[in-house]
Protein backbone atom coordinates (compact mmCIF):
# COMPACT_ATOMS: atom_id res chain seq x y z
CA UNK A 1 0.00 0.00 0.00
CA UNK A 2 0.81 3.62 0.05
CA UNK A 3 2.72 5.03 2.78
CA UNK A 4 1.28 8.66 3.26
CA UNK A 5 2.74 11.09 6.03
CA UNK A 6 1.52 14.78 6.51
CA UNK A 7 3.51 17.46 6.70
CA UNK A 8 2.86 19.73 9.75
CA UNK A 9 1.98 23.01 8.62
CA UNK A 10 3.02 22.54 4.60
CA UNK A 11 0.09 23.53 2.26
CA UNK A 12 -1.23 20.87 0.22
CA UNK A 13 -0.63 20.91 -4.09
CA UNK A 14 -4.20 22.65 -4.03
CA UNK A 15 -4.42 24.43 -1.39
CA UNK A 16 -4.24 28.17 -2.36
CA UNK A 17 -5.95 27.12 -5.83
CA UNK A 18 -9.51 29.00 -4.58
CA UNK A 19 -12.63 28.36 -6.12
CA UNK A 20 -14.73 30.95 -8.72
CA UNK A 21 -17.43 32.69 -6.68
CA UNK A 22 -20.74 33.50 -8.15
CA UNK A 23 -19.76 36.98 -8.69
CA UNK A 24 -16.09 37.70 -9.36
CA UNK A 25 -13.83 39.70 -7.18
CA UNK A 26 -12.74 42.48 -9.10
CA UNK A 27 -8.97 43.55 -9.12
CA UNK A 28 -7.44 44.49 -6.13
CA UNK A 29 -3.31 44.61 -6.03
CA UNK A 30 -3.49 45.12 -2.57
CA UNK A 31 -4.90 42.21 -1.72
CA UNK A 32 -1.63 40.57 -2.77
CA UNK A 33 0.80 42.68 -1.88
CA UNK A 34 -0.70 41.99 1.72
CA UNK A 35 -0.55 38.41 1.59
CA UNK A 36 3.22 39.08 0.83
CA UNK A 37 3.75 41.60 3.76
CA UNK A 38 1.85 39.29 6.11
CA UNK A 39 4.84 36.37 5.07
CA UNK A 40 7.26 38.56 5.79
CA UNK A 41 6.28 39.66 9.28
CA UNK A 42 5.39 36.31 10.18
CA UNK A 43 9.11 34.91 9.42
CA UNK A 44 10.28 37.74 10.99
CA UNK A 45 8.21 36.86 14.27
CA UNK A 46 9.51 33.41 13.55
CA UNK A 47 12.84 34.69 14.14
CA UNK A 48 12.12 36.43 17.49
CA UNK A 49 10.54 33.18 18.25
CA UNK A 50 13.18 30.96 17.83
CA UNK A 51 15.47 33.87 19.72
CA UNK A 52 13.47 34.13 22.46
CA UNK A 53 13.40 29.73 22.78
CA UNK A 54 17.05 29.55 22.76
CA UNK A 55 17.87 32.61 25.21
CA UNK A 56 15.56 31.78 27.73
CA UNK A 57 17.47 28.43 28.04
CA UNK A 58 19.41 27.76 31.38
CA UNK A 59 22.90 28.03 30.96
CA UNK A 60 23.34 24.77 31.61
CA UNK A 61 20.88 24.34 28.61
CA UNK A 62 22.94 26.15 25.95
CA UNK A 63 25.92 24.53 27.17
CA UNK A 64 24.64 21.19 25.92
CA UNK A 65 23.71 23.14 23.16
CA UNK A 66 25.61 21.92 19.66
CA UNK A 67 25.06 25.18 17.45
CA UNK A 68 25.08 28.56 19.02
CA UNK A 69 22.03 30.75 19.36
CA UNK A 70 23.30 33.78 18.19
CA UNK A 71 24.60 31.66 14.90
CA UNK A 72 21.25 30.02 14.40
CA UNK A 73 19.13 33.56 14.82
CA UNK A 74 21.43 35.07 12.10
CA UNK A 75 21.63 31.95 9.78
CA UNK A 76 17.77 32.33 9.81
CA UNK A 77 18.02 35.83 9.87
CA UNK A 78 19.78 35.94 6.39
CA UNK A 79 17.57 32.68 5.04
CA UNK A 80 14.39 35.36 5.49
CA UNK A 81 15.88 38.57 4.34
CA UNK A 82 17.18 36.56 1.12
CA UNK A 83 13.45 35.67 0.44
CA UNK A 84 11.91 39.15 1.49
CA UNK A 85 14.33 40.68 -1.78
CA UNK A 86 12.51 37.95 -3.66
CA UNK A 87 9.30 38.75 -2.72
CA UNK A 88 9.61 42.18 -2.30
CA UNK A 89 10.31 42.02 -5.80
CA UNK A 90 7.32 40.44 -6.85
CA UNK A 91 5.06 42.58 -4.87
CA UNK A 92 6.89 45.60 -6.74
CA UNK A 93 5.26 44.26 -10.18
CA UNK A 94 2.38 43.20 -8.55
CA UNK A 95 1.72 46.77 -7.77
CA UNK A 96 2.80 48.24 -11.03
CA UNK A 97 0.63 45.76 -13.33
CA UNK A 98 -2.45 46.07 -15.04
CA UNK A 99 -5.47 44.87 -13.77
CA UNK A 100 -6.23 41.21 -13.96
CA UNK A 101 -9.77 39.74 -14.62
CA UNK A 102 -11.46 37.48 -12.15
CA UNK A 103 -8.78 37.44 -9.79
CA UNK A 104 -8.23 34.52 -7.03
CA UNK A 105 -8.43 35.91 -3.01
CA UNK A 106 -5.89 34.17 -1.50
CA UNK A 107 -4.83 35.06 2.13
CA UNK A 108 -2.66 33.89 5.19
CA UNK A 109 1.00 32.88 4.78
CA UNK A 110 0.43 29.36 2.67
CA UNK A 111 0.32 30.69 -0.62
CA UNK A 112 3.68 32.60 -0.52
CA UNK A 113 5.09 29.09 1.04
CA UNK A 114 3.71 27.18 -1.73
CA UNK A 115 5.08 29.98 -4.24
CA UNK A 116 8.09 29.18 -2.96
CA UNK A 117 8.50 25.61 -2.54
CA UNK A 118 7.06 25.67 -6.03
CA UNK A 119 9.27 27.80 -7.27
CA UNK A 120 12.36 25.07 -6.12
CA UNK A 121 10.45 21.99 -7.61
CA UNK A 122 10.27 24.08 -10.79
CA UNK A 123 13.60 25.46 -11.44
CA UNK A 124 16.25 24.78 -8.97
CA UNK A 125 18.52 21.85 -9.20
CA UNK A 126 17.41 20.64 -5.69
CA UNK A 127 13.84 20.06 -7.53
CA UNK A 128 15.06 18.24 -10.41
CA UNK A 129 14.34 14.99 -9.09
CA UNK A 130 10.55 15.69 -8.20
CA UNK A 131 9.78 17.19 -11.33
CA UNK A 132 11.52 14.63 -13.77
CA UNK A 133 8.85 11.95 -12.60
CA UNK A 134 6.16 13.81 -12.74
CA UNK A 135 7.60 15.20 -16.33
CA UNK A 136 9.15 12.49 -18.26
CA UNK A 137 5.85 10.65 -18.01
CA UNK A 138 4.11 13.29 -19.46
CA UNK A 139 6.13 14.58 -21.97
CA UNK A 140 7.09 11.05 -23.34
CA UNK A 141 3.38 10.34 -24.06
CA UNK A 142 3.59 13.61 -25.61
CA UNK A 143 5.98 12.38 -27.86
CA UNK A 144 4.47 9.27 -28.48
CA UNK A 145 1.76 10.85 -29.81
CA UNK A 146 2.98 13.74 -31.61
CA UNK A 147 6.95 13.94 -31.82
CA UNK A 148 7.07 12.91 -35.45
CA UNK A 149 4.87 15.66 -36.41
CA UNK A 150 7.17 17.72 -34.53
CA UNK A 151 10.68 16.38 -36.44
CA UNK A 152 8.91 16.35 -39.78
CA UNK A 153 7.47 20.17 -38.94
CA UNK A 154 11.31 20.86 -38.20
CA UNK A 155 12.74 19.48 -41.15
CA UNK A 156 9.69 20.90 -43.30
CA UNK A 157 9.79 24.47 -41.73
CA UNK A 158 5.87 24.23 -41.13
CA UNK A 159 4.06 24.94 -37.80
CA UNK A 160 4.56 22.92 -35.03
CA UNK A 161 2.10 21.00 -32.99
CA UNK A 162 0.52 22.99 -30.19
CA UNK A 163 0.38 21.69 -26.83
CA UNK A 164 -1.45 23.46 -23.91
CA UNK A 165 -0.69 23.29 -20.49
CA UNK A 166 -3.50 24.62 -17.67
CA UNK A 167 -2.77 25.32 -14.51
CA UNK A 168 0.81 25.35 -15.48
CA UNK A 169 2.45 27.04 -12.33
CA UNK A 170 5.45 28.62 -12.92
CA UNK A 171 5.91 27.69 -16.02
CA UNK A 172 8.55 24.75 -16.36
CA UNK A 173 5.97 22.22 -17.81
CA UNK A 174 5.02 24.16 -20.83
CA UNK A 175 8.95 25.43 -21.28
CA UNK A 176 10.12 21.70 -21.57
CA UNK A 177 7.43 20.79 -23.80
CA UNK A 178 8.59 24.08 -25.85
CA UNK A 179 12.56 22.63 -25.83
CA UNK A 180 11.03 19.20 -27.09
CA UNK A 181 9.97 20.92 -30.80
CA UNK A 182 6.33 22.30 -29.77
CA UNK A 183 4.50 25.37 -29.85
CA UNK A 184 3.60 25.43 -26.48
CA UNK A 185 1.22 27.88 -24.25
CA UNK A 186 0.08 27.65 -20.54
CA UNK A 187 -3.04 28.97 -18.45
CA UNK A 188 -2.76 29.53 -14.42
CA UNK A 189 -4.97 31.29 -11.89
CA UNK A 190 -3.49 31.96 -9.18
CA UNK A 191 -1.96 35.82 -9.01
CA UNK A 192 0.89 35.04 -7.30
CA UNK A 193 2.13 32.17 -9.56
CA UNK A 194 1.59 34.29 -12.59
CA UNK A 195 3.63 37.18 -11.91
CA UNK A 196 6.55 34.64 -10.12
CA UNK A 197 6.30 33.09 -14.39
CA UNK A 198 6.96 37.32 -14.99
CA UNK A 199 9.57 37.47 -12.96
CA UNK A 200 11.90 34.54 -14.43
CA UNK A 201 10.93 36.52 -17.79
CA UNK A 202 12.66 39.51 -16.26
CA UNK A 203 15.67 37.74 -14.52
CA UNK A 204 16.55 34.97 -16.77
CA UNK A 205 20.31 34.20 -16.38
CA UNK A 206 21.26 31.27 -14.39
CA UNK A 207 20.58 31.15 -10.60
CA UNK A 208 19.96 35.07 -10.71
CA UNK A 209 17.97 34.76 -7.43
CA UNK A 210 18.38 32.91 -4.32
CA UNK A 211 15.96 32.09 -2.00
CA UNK A 212 15.32 30.14 1.30
CA UNK A 213 12.19 28.29 0.90
CA UNK A 214 12.12 26.22 3.95
CA UNK A 215 13.61 29.22 6.30
CA UNK A 216 10.24 28.42 8.48
CA UNK A 217 10.71 24.74 8.84
CA UNK A 218 12.63 24.29 11.80
CA UNK A 219 11.07 20.80 13.13
CA UNK A 220 11.57 17.55 11.32
CA UNK A 221 14.92 17.94 10.55
CA UNK A 222 18.33 15.69 9.78
CA UNK A 223 20.67 18.46 10.22
CA UNK A 224 21.26 21.79 11.53
CA UNK A 225 21.15 24.05 8.66
CA UNK A 226 18.63 21.98 6.49
CA UNK A 227 15.96 24.55 6.95
CA UNK A 228 18.39 27.78 5.74
CA UNK A 229 19.93 26.23 2.65
CA UNK A 230 20.22 28.35 -0.60
CA UNK A 231 17.94 26.92 -3.89
CA UNK A 232 19.47 29.49 -6.27
CA UNK A 233 16.91 29.57 -9.54
CA UNK A 234 16.72 29.29 -12.60
CA UNK A 235 19.28 26.51 -12.60
CA UNK A 236 19.61 26.90 -16.56
CA UNK A 237 19.72 29.74 -18.75
CA UNK A 238 16.25 30.87 -20.40
CA UNK A 239 17.05 32.23 -23.51
CA UNK A 240 15.18 35.58 -24.32
CA UNK A 241 12.09 34.87 -26.11
CA UNK A 242 12.40 30.80 -25.03
CA UNK A 243 10.07 31.12 -22.58
CA UNK A 244 6.57 29.78 -23.50
CA UNK A 245 3.35 32.39 -23.02
CA UNK A 246 1.12 32.16 -20.05
CA UNK A 247 -2.47 33.41 -19.75
CA UNK A 248 -3.68 34.62 -16.49
CA UNK A 249 -6.97 32.95 -15.61
CA UNK A 250 -8.78 30.08 -15.09
CA UNK A 251 -8.81 27.53 -17.96
CA UNK A 252 -12.86 26.79 -17.88
CA UNK A 253 -13.28 30.61 -18.22
CA UNK A 254 -10.43 31.48 -20.60
CA UNK A 255 -10.52 28.58 -22.96
CA UNK A 256 -14.70 28.44 -23.13
CA UNK A 257 -15.04 30.20 -26.69
CA UNK A 258 -15.59 28.96 -29.92
CA UNK A 259 -12.25 30.06 -31.65
CA UNK A 260 -10.41 27.75 -29.11
CA UNK A 261 -12.07 24.52 -30.53
CA UNK A 262 -9.96 22.23 -31.58
CA UNK A 263 -6.86 24.10 -31.60
CA UNK A 264 -4.37 22.13 -29.70
CA UNK A 265 -2.98 18.81 -30.95
CA UNK A 266 -1.75 18.10 -26.53
CA UNK A 267 -3.12 18.80 -23.56
CA UNK A 268 -0.66 18.59 -20.33
CA UNK A 269 -2.32 18.38 -16.96
CA UNK A 270 -0.05 18.17 -13.96
CA UNK A 271 -1.78 18.13 -10.19
CA UNK A 272 -4.35 20.21 -12.16
CA UNK A 273 -7.32 18.16 -12.98
CA UNK A 274 -8.31 18.26 -9.29
CA UNK A 275 -7.99 21.76 -8.70
CA UNK A 276 -11.12 22.91 -11.05
CA UNK A 277 -14.38 23.50 -9.06
CA UNK A 278 -16.56 22.13 -11.97
CA UNK A 279 -14.55 18.83 -13.19
CA UNK A 280 -16.99 17.98 -15.35
CA UNK A 281 -16.53 21.38 -17.08
CA UNK A 282 -12.89 20.64 -17.25
CA UNK A 283 -12.99 17.65 -18.84
CA UNK A 284 -15.09 19.27 -21.62
CA UNK A 285 -13.30 22.08 -22.06
CA UNK A 286 -10.19 19.58 -22.57
CA UNK A 287 -12.08 17.84 -25.30
CA UNK A 288 -13.03 21.43 -26.60
CA UNK A 289 -9.51 22.51 -27.58
CA UNK A 290 -8.31 19.03 -28.48
CA UNK A 291 -8.43 18.25 -32.17
CA UNK A 292 -9.81 14.94 -32.98
CA UNK A 293 -6.83 12.57 -32.68
CA UNK A 294 -4.99 14.96 -30.47
CA UNK A 295 -3.86 13.44 -27.09
CA UNK A 296 -4.40 14.16 -23.70
CA UNK A 297 -1.68 13.64 -20.60
CA UNK A 298 -2.49 13.96 -17.30
CA UNK A 299 -0.45 13.25 -13.95
CA UNK A 300 -1.84 13.67 -10.13
CA UNK A 301 -3.57 12.87 -7.73
CA UNK A 302 -7.69 13.18 -6.82
CA UNK A 303 -7.55 15.24 -3.54
CA UNK A 304 -9.75 17.83 -4.54
CA UNK A 305 -8.78 19.83 -1.41
CA UNK A 306 -9.21 23.27 -3.03
CA UNK A 307 -11.03 25.91 -0.80
CA UNK A 308 -14.81 25.32 -1.59
CA UNK A 309 -17.33 27.99 -1.89
CA UNK A 310 -19.61 26.08 0.36
CA UNK A 311 -22.17 28.99 -0.23
CA UNK A 312 -22.63 27.34 -3.52
CA UNK A 313 -21.48 23.85 -3.16
CA UNK A 314 -20.34 22.93 -6.65
CA UNK A 315 -17.10 20.98 -5.72
CA UNK A 316 -17.31 17.53 -6.74
CA UNK A 317 -15.16 14.53 -5.25
CA UNK A 318 -15.16 11.84 -7.99
CA UNK A 319 -13.40 8.57 -7.36
CA UNK A 320 -10.76 7.61 -10.47
CA UNK A 321 -13.70 5.42 -11.55
CA UNK A 322 -15.87 7.87 -12.33
CA UNK A 323 -13.55 10.64 -13.59
CA UNK A 324 -12.38 7.96 -16.12
CA UNK A 325 -15.81 7.72 -17.00
CA UNK A 326 -16.50 11.07 -18.32
CA UNK A 327 -13.10 11.38 -19.61
CA UNK A 328 -13.93 8.31 -21.86
CA UNK A 329 -16.85 10.17 -23.47
CA UNK A 330 -14.35 12.53 -25.37
CA UNK A 331 -11.25 10.29 -25.09
CA UNK A 332 -9.80 6.92 -25.57
CA UNK A 333 -7.66 6.17 -22.61
CA UNK A 334 -4.52 4.50 -24.10
CA UNK A 335 -2.35 4.22 -20.96
CA UNK A 336 -2.98 4.84 -17.38
CA UNK A 337 -1.02 4.05 -14.22
CA UNK A 338 -0.76 4.91 -10.50
CA UNK A 339 2.35 6.40 -9.55
CA UNK A 340 3.60 7.37 -6.16
CA UNK A 341 4.70 11.30 -5.96
CA UNK A 342 6.00 14.09 -4.38
CA UNK A 343 4.62 17.92 -4.79
CA UNK A 344 6.48 20.83 -4.39
CA UNK A 345 8.27 18.90 -0.77
CA UNK A 346 10.75 19.87 1.62
CA UNK A 347 13.07 17.03 0.22
CA UNK A 348 15.36 17.19 3.61
CA UNK A 349 12.21 17.04 6.36
CA UNK A 350 11.23 14.13 8.24
CA UNK A 351 7.82 13.99 6.95
CA UNK A 352 6.17 14.28 3.75
CA UNK A 353 2.70 14.46 1.94
CA UNK A 354 3.21 11.25 -0.56
CA UNK A 355 0.44 10.74 -3.82
CA UNK A 356 -1.12 8.20 -5.11
CA UNK A 357 -0.86 9.93 -8.62
CA UNK A 358 -3.33 8.92 -11.69
CA UNK A 359 -1.30 9.14 -14.94
CA UNK A 360 -3.05 8.78 -17.93
CA UNK A 361 -2.81 9.70 -21.68
CA UNK A 362 -5.55 9.69 -24.11
CA UNK A 363 -6.89 10.09 -27.62
CA UNK A 364 -9.66 12.71 -28.63
CA UNK A 365 -12.54 11.05 -30.15
CA UNK A 366 -15.56 13.36 -32.54
CA UNK A 367 -18.14 13.56 -29.58
CA UNK A 368 -18.65 17.42 -29.43
CA UNK A 369 -18.00 19.06 -26.04
CA UNK A 370 -21.62 19.92 -25.48
CA UNK A 371 -22.27 23.58 -23.83
CA UNK A 372 -18.38 24.79 -24.53
CA UNK A 373 -17.29 27.28 -26.89
CA UNK A 374 -21.28 29.18 -27.58
CA UNK A 375 -19.05 32.34 -26.86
Amino acid sequence: GDVVQVTAGLPSHTSTRLVMSMEAPTWNAHIFTEVIRGYISHSLREIDRVRRNLTGLSEDDKAELFWKPDDQVAKMKAAVLSNMTFLNKLSGMIDKAAPLKHPDQPHGVKPVQVLLQTMTREWSEEGEQERRECFERLLGAIDRHLKADAEKAAAEGTPKPKVLVPGCNLGRLPFEAQRRGYESSGCESRVLHYFACEFLKQNRAKNATTIQPFALNTCNRFEREDHVRKCPFPELDIAEGSFPPIRYGDFTRLYDDAAERAQYDGLVTAFAVDTSPSIFRFVRTAAHVVREGGVWANFGPLAYDTEHDEAHGRGLELSWEELRYAVSQFFEVKEEAFVNALCASNGRSMMQIQYSCVFFSAVRNSKPAAGIGAR
